[in-house]
């Protein structure tokens, strides 16, 4: 199985550099993980380093800030050829919805940050641009009492709408150091214990690396691919 580790941020965002976390993903059993810092913290510490790291994949993605809909629009777009995954942080109703809707989003992290959950219209959205749905696994470590039961409960909502409409998931733990990596076999009984079925939770986690083969490929125009 190529589980691949994402949601990783690297100095000077986290407090590790991208070589360090590669060494501790490979112990714990990744085939792969994606450094995807949030956007204004892209120029990563020694990033060319990674190359020397074996039997590991790494690779480069983004996690796109935007104020509203039309900023997002614009840094997706500008940001799309340079990385090999795209993701937008979500929260709130206006930026869920403009993530769902744009074709250039591989994917929708904390969604419920705000404590927003996917509506039907968003879903159908992100249904047909192909926009996975990330579900932040670290507060099931970081909460206690009321608002891990708030957290919970828009986990939930947020999971009946991605089964309803079969959209691909993504499971992670917002890594911030070497530290907060855990193996993919912890990350799936925490992704279970949020209410997921063990087929999702393996499925989550092997997502990132199709998404990555598929963006690696060149591709001239939709469905024409330059061999």
């Amino acid at each position: 199985m190529r589980f691949y580790g994402y949601d990783i941020h690297a100095l000077p965002e986290g407090s590790d550099s991208p070589s360090r976390l590669a060494l501790a993903a490979r112990r714990l059993g990744y085939s792969g993980i994606v450094i995807s810092n949030h956007s204004g913290y892209e120029f990563l510490f020694l990033p060319e380093a990674v190359q020397r790291v074996k039997e590991i994949d790494v690779a480069w993605g983004t996690e796109v800030v935007a104020r509203d809909q039309r900023a997002l629009i614009g840094k997706t777009s500008a940001l799309r050829r340079s990385y090999e995954i795209v993701a937008v942080h979500g929260g709130s109703e206006a930026i869920n919805r403009a993530a769902c809707e744009n074709p250039n989003v591989d994917i929708l992290l904390h969604p419920e940050a705000g404590r927003s959950s996917l509506t039907i219209a968003m879903a159908r959205s992100a249904k047909l641009n192909q926009v996975a749905i990330g579900f932040d696994l670290s507060p099931m470590i970081r909460l206690r009492g009321g608002p891990r039961t708030k957290w919970l409960e828009l986990i939930a909502r947020n999971l009946a709408m991605a089964r309803k409409f079969r959209l691909p998931m993504v499971i992670s733990a917002d890594v911030r150091s070497h530290l907060d990596l855990r193996s993919p076999r912890d990350l799936m009984a925490l992704a279970e214990l949020a209410g997921m079925k063990d087929e999702e939770a393996r499925a989550a986690l092997l997502y990132p690396g199709e998404v990555i083969s598929l963006n690696r490929r060149r591709w001239a125009a939709p469905g024409v691919e330059i061999l």
